[in-house]
């Protein structure tokens, strides 16, 4: 159960009520996209100095989207090659990153670069920081946090004239599921049988069919 420091000398949580906490939640974090359809709030007899004594109850249906709080890891690069930005990539892969991209830029005396930024769980960031000071010419990151909202997904697998393809399954809250092919699945297919790579994701694609769920 993760706790924060506070500087209010005062009982802010009664050891029955973490207990219940702990017994009844499956997660701590920020509130998920959700309908609300009732909130409560109950106030306490001691007088905080630096907040309000009150406990907030929200109850309400989780929708198909679901945010969850992650990490932004950036920083300006300007004397490193191009080869070794795409190793450090290859490697922020290997220690957890969500996603890795760069951003052309113009730094200081005039001098082209790139941002390299990565996105990654919170407990990953301190790795991902590692990574790009060995394998960067970096003296500096930054990092702030992210609020990340992903559908509800699934893995899936589907039958083409060449073989099985995988891949995942999207829920979006509006419309009906859609499907993506993995990459790795069709790059082998598609050297396999010796076929252009854009078949193999249209077959695949095609293929998928919502009511077989």
């Amino acid at each position: 159960v993760p706790v924060a420091e506070s500087r209010i000398e005062a009982e802010l949580t009664t050891p029955t009520g973490a207990a219940i906490l702990a017994t009844l939640a499956d997660r701590f974090g920020p509130m998920p996209s959700m309908t609300i359809r009732r909130i409560g709030c109950g106030a306490g007899q001691t007088d905080l100095p630096e907040q309000a004594n009150v406990l907030r109850l929200v109850l309400g249906e989780v929708v198909d989207a679901e945010e969850e709080e992650v990490c932004m890891v950036e920083t300006n690069l300007d004397d490193t090659s191009g080869e070794m930005i795409g190793y450090a990539s290859s490697r922020l892969w290997q220690a957890g990153a969500l996603d890795v991209f760069t951003t052309a830029i113009q730094m200081k005396k005039n001098r082209p670069g790139v941002t390299l930024s990565v996105l990654c769980r919170k407990a990953d960031a301190p790795a991902i920081e590692a990574v790009l000071f060995r394998e960067t010419s970096t003296l500096g990151v930054r990092r702030w946090p992210v609020a990340r909202q992903v559908l509800a997904r699934q893995v899936h697998r589907v039958s083409t004239a060449w073989g099985e393809v995988d891949g995942k399954i999207g829920f979006p809250p509006d419309g009906p599921p859609r499907f993506s092919p993995e990459f790795e699945s069709c790059q082998r297919m598609a050297v396999e049988h010796d076929l252009p790579l854009h078949e193999v994701y249209d077959a695949a694609r095609k293929a998928f069919d919502p009511k077989n769920l």
